[in-house]
């Protein structure tokens, strides 16, 4: 068994934000989480899908990012752009 080499180990406090709406007919559950170590990114837990991602003004545009995050259509993905712009 290999033993684990910890490379990193640091603490910070974070700004935490819970949204819950629905664009598309679709519900959404995320916790918007705000650091210093995540610099202009804010991680997106999705609390019903089980996931989390990493995103920013820039990378919420970037065309077919939503879509393939959330296997949605474009429009779904604009609408639901429309809703995460306002709160990274």
């Amino acid at each position: 068994m290999s033993e684990i080499k910890v490379i990193t180990d640091q603490q910070e406090q974070a700004f935490t934000r819970f949204i819950n709406f629905s664009a598309s007919g679709r519900r959404f559950e995320f916790a918007f989480l705000k650091a210093d170590y995540l610099k202009e990114d804010t991680l997106v837990v999705d609390l019903l899908g089980n996931h989390n991602f990493s995103l920013n003004h820039r990378t919420l545009h970037e065309k077919g990012h939503l879509e393939q995050v959330f296997h949605i259509s474009e429009m779904q993905a604009d609408e639901l752009r429309n809703c995460l712009d306002q709160y990274l």
